[in-house]
């Protein structure tokens, strides 16, 4: 069963209200979830259950890492779409400056 990062970041989306923006990416056979926070950085821990929670329940996938950055970080182009690739060469090249990253193995 394939699934599009869209459905996936939409769930990201509509399971916190301080959620920003996110985006989806895969990285050695793991799913990995960026999350921009606009709230409180005390918050950042909280989003990882909820975001692990929320892709497993409406999409039985496991999520792999939870990065939960400031807003601004996810690349967006001039027609609105998510760079998500963009978004994860600077995960792989440790450029994302992150608040929180949850490695859930």
């Amino acid at each position: 069963m394939r699934y599009h990062p869209i459905d996936i970041e939409n769930s990201v989306m509509r399971c916190h209200k301080k959620i920003a923006e996110c985006a989806v990416f895969t990285w050695t056979n793991l799913l990995v979830v960026v999350v921009e926070l606009d709230g409180n950085e005390s918050e950042a821990l909280d989003l990882v259950a909820l975001v692990t929670s929320a892709v497993l329940e409406e999409h039985h996938l496991v999520v792999g890492v939870v990065v939960v950055v400031d807003p601004g970080v996810v690349p967006i182009n001039s027609r609105g779409e998510k760079q998500r690739m963009h978004l994860r060469d600077g995960f792989l090249a440790d450029q994302l400056d992150p608040i929180y990253v949850a490695y859930n193995m």
